[in-house]
């Protein structure tokens, strides 16, 4: 694929979530992966490109993402004449990708400089996932994550996060607990499959993640060991959202 393509996906789908600053891309001349991690540990991304991108064939970071977005939203760079290119340099006898060269072919540029190997290695570290026993699987419905963030914008100054149970096929969210404001959630029905512990999530990141199958599609699958999963295909790429659970 070309280069625009992957990395508008890429950016929409890790720092397009508000909470992810640096994203490590292993290219080669047969696909694409990409991992990150956020500051604090509570969503680790993987992800698969369905195409290799043109140009990037080893490991590279995006850091400073806000500019890259700039640059990929400028219009002068969607014109007809513009040209967007992998920039290389020749190290130790190997040519390494170092830039995104964009041309509107009327006289606009601009340099977007990638992190190196070793820098990106260094800064974005993603533990292994040993996987788990997902105890219940769903395909969100738009309406239900429309309800979600509905009652994150009415109680999410007060509930940073929420609990998960099942009952009799239910799949029910709970933003708030005990004597306090609180409310209960139906997010799936007809589900099989039963949760026995009550774990929690942050609701702001896992809402972020649920939208994005606005544009694709979206699964999600819980583990009754302490783990949530949410997958997004986009059609360009396919994107694993991990999310450790905590305590209630």
């Amino acid at each position: 694929m070309n280069v625009l393509d992957g990395l508008k996906d890429i950016v929409k789908h890790t720092a397009g979530l508000g909470f992810i600053e640096m994203v490590k891309i292993v290219g080669t001349a047969t696909d694409a992966k990409i991992e990150t991690i956020d500051a604090d540990k509570t969503v680790v991304i993987t992800g698969t490109m369905y195409q290799p991108i043109a140009g990037i064939d080893t490991t590279v970071g995006l850091s400073r993402i806000p500019v890259l977005k700039g640059c990929i939203d400028f219009p002068g760079f969607a014109g007809d004449k513009a040209t967007i290119s992998v920039v290389t340099e020749t190290r130790n006898g190997v040519a390494t990708p170092t830039e995104i060269l964009f041309k509107s072919g009327v006289g606009h540029t601009a340099n977007y400089r990638f992190m190196s190997e070793s820098m990106i290695n260094e800064q974005v570290k993603v533990p292994p996932f040993k996987g788990a026993t997902w105890n219940v699987t769903v395909s969100p419905e738009k309406v239900k994550v429309a309800d979600l963030s509905y009652w994150q914008g009415t109680l999410g100054g007060f509930e940073k996060r929420f609990t998960v149970t099942t009952d009799n096929g239910v799949l029910n969210f709970h933003v708030g607990s005990g004597p306090t404001d609180r409310t209960t959630l139906p997010f799936a029905e007809n589900v099989t499959g039963t949760l026995k512990h009550q774990w929690s999530w942050p609701i702001s990141q896992v809402i972020s993640i649920l939208k994005l199958g606005d544009t694709g599609t979206s699964t999600m699958k819980i583990s009754d060991m302490g783990a949530m999963m949410i997958e997004i295909d986009s059609g360009i790429g396919k994107y694993s959202y991990i999310l450790p659970a905590g305590k209630v």
